[in-house]
């Protein structure tokens, strides 16, 4: 299905108030109402400070466009997320430690640059059946050698497609050649997923030039700033990957997901699996929900 059209500024010549109201809307797609501070990080399209922000938000709570519950602000008639969020926080941290042990492991293989937490894990918003969604730093043309190695790694751990039992499982979704760090979808999707990512460890600072490779980012998050260290830090190793066995990891993994591929992205420098489409999924749905608040605005400013 395609994502909405609208217009390629929608998002930067919103008011305050719009921006806000985007912005909590955006989250509540995920079921999880924000705290002020956290509308000022990742609020959309527009500078501002929390101070600014904070006025907004009260503005907004006394029109009734928006509701506070123990310090959470989600959309009117929709409290009981705050319960929702608080529950799903509880499961995270018990991911997050499954997380990190995983991430432990993976530091044998030598060609991975950095791992990042992606996903509903990295808001600490994981419903307790949810699997584990890890990206991968490669060093430069071992793609293909690197997720081989983290497969086999993984065996024990790794979610299976024909088992429904995910729970805790690690999901190998995003691999991400060091050469190549830019990504090529742009929209307030992907930034929020960038700039969502929980750095575990990283070599090379490929996180911190991830981020900046891709500081387009600023046109849809404009006051959010990344985090500085991850959990681990390691001096930069290279080793040197034969080409003709990068090619050769490339062509058996590639004929065996060839009856198997359905949204995935797949290349030389960067692989997206995620069998379900949610980035269009989001969009449309929140499209059309920005065109519902631009009304409610009109009737409400």
């Amino acid at each position: 299905k395609q994502v909405h059209n609208l217009p390629q500024n929608i998002f930067f010549i919103m008011t305050l108030q719009e921006a806000v109201l985007a912005t909590i809307t955006y989250h509540d797609n995920f079921k999880y109402p924000l705290k002020k501070d956290e509308i000022h990080k990742y609020l959309i399209g527009k500078i501002s400070n929390l101070k600014s922000v904070k006025i907004t938000i009260d503005q907004l709570i006394k029109k009734k466009l928006i509701e506070s519950k123990t310090n959470y602000i989600c959309l009117k008639n929709k409290a009981k997320l705050t319960t929702t969020r608080i529950k799903r926080e509880q499961y995270s941290q018990k991911k997050l430690t499954k997380a990190k042990f995983y991430a432990k492991i993976l530091h044998f293989i030598p060609t991975i640059q950095g791992i990042c937490i992606t996903g509903a894990l990295s808001m600490n918003n994981c419903t307790k059946n949810d699997d584990l969604d890890l990206l991968i730093f490669c060093q430069n043309h071992t793609l293909w050698t690197t997720r081989f190695m983290v497969n086999m790694l993984m065996l024990p751990f790794k979610r299976s497609p024909n088992n429904k039992n995910v729970s805790n499982k690690v999901c190998l979704n995003i691999f991400i050649d060091e050469s190549d760090l830019m990504i090529k979808s742009q929209n307030i999707y992907t930034a929020h997923e960038i700039c969502q990512m929980k750095l575990l460890w990283d070599k090379n600072n490929n996180y911190l030039r991830f981020i900046k490779k891709n500081n387009w980012y600023l046109k849809y998050l404009p006051n959010w700033q990344p985090q500085n260290r991850g959990l681990y830090q390691n001096k930069y190793t290279k080793i040197q990957i034969p080409i003709l066995l990068e090619k050769l990891f490339k062509k058996i993994q590639t004929s065996y997901m060839k009856s198997k591929i359905t949204n995935e992205t797949i290349g030389d420098s960067q692989l997206f699996f995620h069998p379900r489409n949610t980035q269009n999924i989001i969009l449309n749905k929140y499209y059309q929900n920005i065109k519902n608040i631009q009304l409610t605005t009109k009737d409400k400013f």
